[in-house]
């Protein structure tokens, strides 16, 4: 945010002339020699350098001025060089009032959004540098290395064996766990865009200064664009806001991907690597033969189809994302054929025409008579560019039926599979006349997209909460009239429609558009087998009264409470079990989903137990589905903090337990991870490949194999760790009845339940007052989180740990710790979980923590506030000595020093923070400025959740 003098300032908006590099990259002033070594500073540098002047140039030198002071006083308090610096900090932010308040709470914010695009930039360079110093360009971790190390450690046998059975499915949700505008996303792009364009040395002066230029133009917008929605979102804007994503990302990374690993499956060694350094793969046959890779990779979603707790989705909402998802893929796959029609344009005479297309052109001349003479008239010697321009059209009258927009629709193609065809026989064709790299090539992307998004773009999968079921059924039992609620805000009738709903979605879109139903809080065999009930009965009360065909549905169970993942296998089994879900399993397939809810298992259990219960009940799923003679599809419903599940996620795989991978992965990414691994194309490709290479790496038998005999020696010292750990966390939690007014006075709950982050309530039940907190048992994971995160305490990420240490210490002495950190270093479950807890230790500020716990104020709070700081240092101390480091994340240096440089710059945030909560919570409901304090508040929330890159 530093601008320096006036002069410095100018010096920023022009060239410098005093060294080329300088000249060509118009850097700013007083950067000098260290940019090439130090590129990410160059760039924070010039983005706070252009704020800077922004905030001058918008708000004037006076508010400039205020926000250096602030910031050089938040610096020097972490140096601790002057004592009297905290209070000097202390009186810049009792002093101001609630518009200068205002003006650091947007500067601070700003600073972190556009500093957070500057390591995202500084990523992909790093990334790219790493490919090209890599031999052969392939990076161990990356897709190309795993089929390397699968080749070599069990043959070729088995690799086939594993990209046979790969299947890979992120799923996409709106858990509102975004605290940014989709407005406010969308300028960080641009923003992105023209970072990245800075980046490139060709660039002359003069186009480096322009490039300036629109950025100041996109950070004076950014200024003024507000962070808070002015109204709340509904489904239909969630559904937009994803699939932004799939029109800028997944729609065109996905051939990319899947070229990637087809190049990787050539049989080319990597010791056949030239002399420059570049595998023989150069010369590889990917593209000019069939590929020997499937669309493995697919994509799901939750949005427009999840309603627990969200009595705002209806069936219609359901049916218009469809449709809007379907506009969204049928315009891309349209812009495809289009520009595959402009680039293949080989002539051809006719009598070189094969049989094929001289035959399928007719029936397009028959169908499409106005086209076909346009056509003929510019391309008469050009047969491929007239089939594919007959292709777009298919797809643009395939769009009209879909979306329902008006326009012709004779020649449309009845399903995705009639398409497929086509591309088929075209691609057969170009074979036959000597061109296999045109159709091995770009044609074959089509083909790719075509099957792995068909006409709906994601599989839209229903979710509801097993109670809504049950009461269904109950209300069904006894005729009650379809008005009756069966949850709050929940008629009997919107349930029985959404069956319905589904039906006509399957009936125009296809099965694959919408056929997994999730079952959340699933308790008993019965709540699977009653949404089966439930779409034979709705399908028997049609609006035609003439009954039709059932949806056809795969049911998956969440397990998410302790008492059900503690019995996942027994319930699994149950239901294998019962001859009417048998027989509906033989009818797909015998494949199954059981999906595993690692929020809501934290939030009841802590941080190691719910890892612990998590792990165990994986194994005994998979032994059970084995023993049934079931594939068995794990969905891991992980959120983005380490206290609902997050962390890398391809170190999440590999930390698997054996033989619950083997070859397929499903996983939920939600709210700020889409931003942030599929914003941009070269993060959401290293993301996706880090995913996929560890699946392969972790479905290996050797593996499973050399792990066995550490699990078995490791799972006594968990079982002992995990129930410690959790009779700790449920001391401080659950078992005090005080707690929840002290969670309710410490952190900023009540202010994140009243932004509008999604469509859906804070809470699963209805009932609590607007900007009130719901009970505990109530509240959903993600505020929960959310809120110790805001307060710098990070309770979820690892609370109970320190206590689970200290007892088994006290049990086993000095050699238990040492049996805990051979674990460590030898069990992958325990190195994860272990590293997850000292990242959420290193984000846990106690200085500022203290100040929010100063908010509480009544009986026994002090003590709790006690209980969680000698927790912390309990763990700190004792997670050290396990994983044998001095200080928290000494293995991670880059993250360390991140985190220690963005930390003044948050403290500063939250002490703000801090003041407008007390301020907010001491005014009365009456009181005309406590709207707006509810505003600034929210605002810090945002800034806090930027800086720590974290939200819940």
């Amino acid at each position: 945010m530093t601008v320096g003098s006036s002069r410095r300032r100018q010096q920023a908006q022009r060239p410098q002339r005093a060294a080329p590099n300088a000249a060509v990259r118009g850097e700013p002033a007083g950067i000098g020699s260290a940019n090439a070594r130090d590129p990410l500073a160059h760039e924070v540098r010039l983005l706070g350098a252009l704020l800077g002047q922004i905030i001058v140039e918008q708000a004037g030198r006076e508010a400039f001025d205020l926000v250096e002071r602030i910031r050089r006083a938040a610096v020097a308090v972490r140096r601790g060089d002057d004592p009297t610096t905290p209070a000097r900090l202390a009186g810049l932010l009792d002093g101001l009032d609630l518009d200068r308040a205002e003006l650091v709470g947007r500067a601070f914010t700003r600073y972190f959004q556009l500093v957070n695009l500057a390591e995202e930039r500084h990523r992909v360079r790093v990334l790219r540098r790493r490919r090209r110093a890599a031999r052969g360009g392939v990076l161990a971790d990356s897709i190309a290395g795993a089929v390397g190390t699968v080749r070599r450690t069990g043959g070729r046998a088995e690799l086939e064996r594993l990209v046979g059975r790969l299947a890979v499915t992120p799923v996409l949700t709106a858990h509102p766990t975004e605290a940014r505008r989709r407005t406010l996303l969308l300028a960080l792009r641009r923003s992105a865009r023209l970072l990245e364009r800075l980046d490139d040395p060709r660039l002359t002066p003069d186009e480096d200064l322009d490039i300036r230029r629109r950025l100041r133009e996109e950070i004076a917008i950014l200024w003024h664009t507000a962070d808070l929605r002015p109204t709340g979102l509904s489904p239909l804007d969630e559904v937009r806001a994803v699939l932004a994503f799939f029109d800028e990302t997944l729609f065109t990374l996905l051939p990319r991907l899947l070229r990637s690993f087809d190049a990787a499956l050539d049989d080319v060694s990597l010791d056949d690597a030239s002399p420059d350094g570049r595998a023989a793969a150069d010369s590889g046959r990917t593209g000019t033969r069939p590929p020997l890779v499937g669309p493995f990779l697919r994509w799901g979603s939750w949005v427009g189809g999840d309603r627990d707790g969200n009595p705002t989705l209806t069936a219609e909402l359901t049916e218009q994302t469809l449709r809007i998802q379907a506009d969204h893929v049928l315009r891309g796959l349209e812009a495809v054929a289009t520009r595959l029609m402009q680039t293949v344009a080989v002539a051809v005479p006719d009598e070189g025409l094969s049989r094929a297309l001289v035959s399928r052109l007719a029936r397009d001349a028959e169908t499409f008579p106005d086209l076909d003479r346009q056509l003929r008239h510019r391309f008469l010697s050009e047969p491929y560019r007239r089939r594919l321009a007959f292709v777009a059209e298919r797809l643009r009258r395939t769009r009209a039926f879909l979306t329902g927009v008006p326009g012709p629709q004779a020649g449309r193609y009845g399903s995705p599979a009639d398409l497929l065809a086509e591309i088929g026989e075209l691609q057969a064709v170009l074979v036959d006349d000597g061109l296999a790299r045109i159709a091995c090539g770009e044609l074959q992307d089509f083909r790719w997209q075509v099957e792995a998004f068909g006409f709906h773009a994601v599989s839209l999968e229903i979710r509801q909460h097993s109670n809504v079921h049950r009461a269904a059924l109950a209300a069904l039992a006894d005729g009650a009239a379809t008005d009756r609620e069966v949850s709050p805000d929940v008629p009997l009738g919107d349930v029985l429609d959404t069956f319905q709903s589904v039906q006509r979605i399957q009936a125009r879109y296809g099965e694959a558009a919408v056929s997994r139903y999730v079952v959340s809080f699933t308790a008993t065999p019965d709540d699977v087998t009653d949404v089966l009930r439930l779409a034979a009965v709705a399908a028997g009360a049609d609006s035609s009264g003439a009954g039709s065909a059932p949806a056809t549905l795969d049911v998956v169970p969440l397990f998410e409470s302790a008492e059900a993942l503690e019995s996942a296998g027994g319930i699994l089994g149950a239901l294998l079990q019962d001859a009417a879900y048998a027989a509906h399993l033989d009818a797909r397939g015998r494949r199954q989903e059981v999906m595993l809810g690692y929020s809501d298992s934290n939030k009841e259990c802590g941080f190691l137990g719910s890892n612990w219960l998590l792990h165990r009940a994986q194994v005994e799923l998979v032994e059970t589905a084995r023993r049934h003679d079931v594939e068995l599809t794990l969905f891991h419903g992980r959120g983005g903090a380490i206290g609902r599940g997050g962390g890398p996620t391809h170190r999440a795989i590999r930390a698997q337990a054996p033989g619950t991978v083997d070859g397929r992965l499903k996983m939920t990414e939600q709210g700020e991870v889409i931003a942030a691994r599929y914003a941009d194309p070269e993060i959401a490709r290293r993301e996706l490949e880090l995913t996929v290479a560890a699946v392969l790496l972790t479905s290996q038998p050797a593996r499973d194999q050399s792990l066995d005999a550490v699990v078995a020696d490791g799972s006594p010292v968990l079982e002992e760790l995990a129930a410690d750990a959790r009779d700790a966390y449920r001391a401080l939690v659950y078992d005090d009845p005080g707690f929840p007014a002290f969670f309710r006075a410490v952190t900023p709950i009540a202010e994140i339940a009243s932004l509008r982050l999604g469509s859906r309530p804070a809470a699963r039940r209805g009932g609590a007052e607007p900007g009130v907190a719901p009970p505990i048992e109530e509240l959903r994971a993600i505020p929960w989180v959310f809120s110790w995160t805001q307060a710098r305490i990070e309770l979820p990420g690892w609370y109970g740990l320190g206590s689970a240490l200290a007892a088994y210490r006290e049990r086993h002495g000095e050699a238990g710790l040492d049996r805990i950190a051979r674990l460590y270093r030898d069990w992958p479950f325990v190195s994860t979980i272990l590293d997850n807890a000292e990242l959420s230790l290193a984000r846990v500020d106690l200085g500022v923590a203290r100040r929010y716990a100063a908010l509480a104020t009544a009986p026994g709070d002090d003590a709790r506030w006690r209980a969680i700081e000698a927790e912390f240092g309990r763990t700190v101390e004792l997670l050290l000595r396990v994983v044998g480091r001095d200080r928290l994340l000494d293995a991670a240096p880059t993250l360390q020093r991140t985190i220690a440089l963005r930390t003044p710059y948050v403290d500063t945030l939250s002490q703000l923070q801090v003041r407008l909560l007390a301020d907010l919570r001491g005014r009365d409901a009456d009181d005309p400025d406590r709207e707006r304090l509810l505003r600034l508040v929210q605002l810090t929330v945002s800034g806090v959740a930027a800086g720590l890159q974290s939200t819940g």
